[in-house]
């Protein structure tokens, strides 16, 4: 019951920030829609969120900018004012630090690849991402299918930061290998099923095209680890997609792949083929 609370009052003031991403929001603006003191509001937050509301605040401000980046024809200037920034230069520097490329360059990847099933997707990237033979942790997503994508990102505990500690894009299985150092870790991943688009899922958020899992895993020096991680429908308090990996850079890996003349939308891939990886850690 009381959990049941905590949630329903973190949803209630992310709820509240979706619809005044304009304002000049502070954290005491947000506490009084609960009603807390700040103290109590931003430790809770963080608590059933994972992340600072500040942060959220932010995930969701660039997860609108790349809505209307991808959707419209509005300026950078128009965007930035939209969502909440008085400064297009300040929105650039931070639409960069978060999604992972400047504005302007993730409006021309992202259109370029709004159209490709992730299925297609993922065969290229069997048949171009080289193999992980040695990985130093092994991911096990229950209900993953030849043809997904899966997105890991791992956040070192204990970490104050925006961006990951390390991530990959995997395709094909429910085995994901990551390559990381040695640290306890939260992670945290995106399966976006095999007939969606990428844009769908990770910039539309779209229902029904991805789901969502996290998990906590140690890793320990001189040894290998498994963890396992249940994905399901994303709630009301989960981050949005922004928040699990540099997206811009995920776009921008296919749309490498996608240049070729060759380019065509193959079959969906056999089950069992083996498992395609592309780690950035």
């Amino acid at each position: 019951m009381v959990e049941q609370a905590r949630e329903a009052a973190t949803a209630q003031a992310i709820d509240h920030m979706r619809r005044h991403l304009a304002e000049p929001l502070q954290l005491a603006d947000l506490a009084r829609v609960v009603p807390f003191s700040p103290f109590h509001f931003h430790r809770l937050f963080r608590d059933v969120t994972t992340m600072t509301p500040a942060r959220f605040l932010a995930a969701l401000r660039m997860a609108e900018a790349r809505r209307l980046l991808l959707h419209t024809g509005r300026t950078v200037t128009a965007i930035s004012g939209h969502v909440g920034y008085t400064s297009a230069g300040t929105f650039t520097t931070q639409f960069s630090r978060l999604v992972g490329t400047t504005p302007g360059h993730f409006r021309q990847v992202a259109r370029l690849l709004a159209g490709h099933p992730c299925h297609v997707l993922a065969e290229r990237l069997h048949s171009t991402a080289a193999e992980v033979t040695r990985p130093r942790l092994t991911l096990h997503v229950p209900g993953s299918e030849s043809g997904d994508l899966v997105l890991v990102s791992l956040r070192g505990k204990g970490r104050v930061t925006d961006a990951p500690t390390a991530w990959t894009v995997a395709a094909g299985g429910a085995a994901v290998p990551v390559v990381a150092r040695p640290s306890a870790y939260h992670a945290q991943i995106v399966l976006v099923r095999a007939d969606s688009t990428l844009t769908g899922a990770l910039v539309d958020e779209e229902p029904a095209s991805y789901l969502v899992g996290a998990a906590e895993i140690t890793l320990t020096p001189g040894g290998t680890a498994v963890g396992r991680v249940v994905v399901g429908p994303p709630r009301p308090t989960d981050p949005p997609a922004l928040a699990i990996g540099p997206v811009g850079r995920v776009i921008e890996t296919f749309t490498r792949l996608s240049r070729s003349p060759s380019w065509r939308e193959p079959e969906p891939p056999a089950a069992g083929a083996a498992l395609a990886t592309t780690a950035i850690a």
